[in-house]
């Protein structure tokens, strides 16, 4: 597996990477990660299967690096007895997978992890030069899909839109979203997350997720005004961090909102089943997911939840029957839709755990697997 983005990263690409790798394992599969990282992140590794490729960090995104050092060689995939890549981006890292599946005749898998085409904002805001760039990714992806014999996406919805924007260049699309270990989410002590981070007894809505300008975390800063102008007593915790944390903690600041919108931090991973059961609800707002993994999670909690109704989370939220979904950037029905899950009924979280079984780590590690199975059928003579 090829990755721009590898632990301690935390993001929904690294958390898939070590989910499936989890799974693959233990259905008796060797899996090897080639990761662009740091000087640092490679003198500290002690993973003998990891091999971190270095380079400078991306301005916009510092968590993120340009991987300038050369991939693996043909003898090392040789050695290693590799009989499928499998690419997680298409930058960098994704090039070196491209070049060494192409060198040793291997079948080809790329997972669509990202909508990169709506991320340009980290580049430029003209418009003209947004529109050009993002004609200049599409371009990059038709030659890249054109490489594949298999495209693993996460979601129907992500299934769609490449089937539209490239038809022509696709062999095969694998639906196989990242699965999360349900039982790992059913319990925990939330009280103790609580004292932890010194959150009041307000009724508490959790997100979780990077503190970046495409997950739309204004329009939950405007919603919290609502509600605090409403007079409801409501406080929102996030979990993450990011490039734009600083800019999204002073603007909670300038708002006097800093009682009403909190931030967490990095929160470690054996501390989020805690989390999620330390809070009343949980609140995504970002229109830029192709899955939401931490939306399973939620629901796996019991987390009643309220979602963007764009992209991937509209895959797994039914509104009012499993969840509650609201027009993206409107503030108003985000409020509203917070309240609603605040004041869910005990019929809709069940059905949101119900859901959440629905996408066990086994389950979806078999679907992976499958899609192996087929990509290398399908090179097969004859």
């Amino acid at each position: 597996m090829f990755t721009e983005t590898w632990l301690p990263n935390r993001d929904g690409v690294v958390t898939s990477l070590v989910t499936f790798r989890k799974g693959l394992e233990k259905l008796g599969h060797e899996v090897f990660i080639f990761a662009a990282g740091s000087t640092e992140m490679r003198d500290q590794n002690t993973d003998d299967r990891v091999r971190i490729y270095t380079g400078p960090t991306w301005t916009p995104y510092p968590d993120y690096r340009i991987a300038l050092q050369p991939g693996p060689t043909n003898k090392r995939l040789g050695r290693l007895g590799i009989e499928v890549i499998h690419s997680h981006g298409t930058a960098f890292m994704g090039i070196k997978a491209v070049r060494c599946a192409r060198f040793q005749d291997l079948p080809f898998v790329l997972t669509f992890h990202t909508r990169v085409e709506d991320a340009t904002g980290y580049v430029t805001e003209h418009p003209a030069r947004e529109a050009v760039l993002k004609s200049l990714i599409w371009s990059w992806h038709r030659w890249y899909f054109n490489r594949c014999d298999g495209i693993v996406t996460p979601t129907r919805t992500v299934q769609r839109d490449l089937l539209r924007e490239v038809p022509d260049y696709i062999r095969r699309v694998f639906v196989v979203p990242t699965g999360i270990d349900v039982e790992r989410f059913s319990s925990a002590n939330g009280k103790a997350m609580r004292e932890k981070f010194e959150l009041d007894h307000a009724r508490l809505v959790l997100s979780v997720g990077r503190i970046a300008w495409e997950k739309n975390i204004g329009t939950l800063i405007e919603a919290a005004a609502l509600l605090e102008k409403r007079g409801e007593e409501v406080t929102f915790a996030l979990a993450g961090r990011g490039p734009a944390l600083d800019h999204f903690r002073s603007e909670v600041k300038r708002r006097g909102l800093e009682d009403r919108v909190r931030f967490l931090g990095f929160v470690p991973d054996d501390d989020l089943p805690a989390l999620y059961h330390a809070a009343d609800a949980f609140l995504m707002t970002s229109t830029f997911e192709t899955q939401g993994i931490a939306l399973l999670e939620a629901m796996a909690a019991g987390l009643p939840v309220a979602a963007a109704d764009s992209g991937g989370p509209t895959e797994f939220v039914r509104d009012r029957e499993n969840g509650f979904l609201f027009e993206g950037r409107n503030p108003e029905a985000c409020a509203q839709a917070v309240l609603d899950a605040l004041n869910a009924p005990t019929q809709l979280r069940q059905r949101g755990r119900e859901t959440a079984k629905e996408y066990t780590n086994e389950n979806q590690t078999k679907a992976l697997v499958n899609a192996y199975e087929q990509v290398i059928s399908a090179r097969l003579p004859g």
